[in-house]
């Protein structure tokens, strides 16, 4: 994405989220899990102690997550508590990675650029974190096939295009996906069998 779509984006974003300001803050939301995500995850307002040397480390990039967004990721994975996780991204992103191992240090991380290798029979990342284009998709399958309740998705830039955002709509049908939520930038599934199948949108 180049700098002035990425700004065009930005500013569609911005607009999205006026438009589903009804959908902010747990507003309607019934399930507890939903409710505890969007209040105690998604908007939570408090600091964590690596805010501040995280953002001394890792300048915003022009195209990249925004600072709010960064934190989100970290607020992310401490609330996932994942055992392993995958980052998978177009190009090198220190400062994602950075924040998502603060919100758990004792995962174990791996990252990459290329399309992971991902054999149903072998061991998954509880947690997976793509931005990577259009390609994800496909090369997930083995993944979504072999997810456990511990399981967590992480989407960047499900509005980004057409096909990012019917590759997102396909996720969302499947079945062993129980919960996901639109946040616009970011596309999160969860997987854990005993919820009921329910897909939300969060002005974020």
């Amino acid at each position: 994405m180049n700098l002035l779509h990425h700004y065009l984006y930005r500013m569609r974003r911005a607009w999205v989220r006026l438009c589903r300001f009804r959908h902010r803050r747990g507003y309607g939301i019934h399930s507890p899990f939903a409710f505890a995500k969007v209040t105690g995850v998604f908007y939570e307002r408090g600091t964590y102690y690596a805010y501040a040397d995280l953002a001394a480390a890792y300048p915003v990039q022009p195209c990249g997550p925004t600072r709010s967004d960064l934190r989100l990721l970290l607020r992310l994975c401490n609330d996932a508590m994942p055992r392993t996780a995958l980052v998978w991204t177009a190009a090198e992103d220190p400062a994602t990675l950075a924040y998502l191992r603060a919100g758990r240090p004792s995962c174990h991380f791996s990252a990459t650029t290329e399309a992971p290798h991902l054999a149903a029979a072998a061991v998954q990342p509880d947690l997976l974190y793509v931005d990577a284009g259009e390609q994800w998709s496909e090369s997930l399958e083995p993944w979504l096939e072999a997810t456990t309740d511990r399981s967590v998705l992480i989407l960047r830039g499900i509005h980004r295009n057409r096909s990012m955002l019917a590759a997102w709509r396909r996720l969302q049908a499947r079945q062993n996906v129980r919960v996901t939520f639109d946040l616009y930038e970011w596309g999160l599934a969860y997987f854990e069998r005993r919820l009921n199948k329910q897909d939300y949108l969060i002005s974020y």
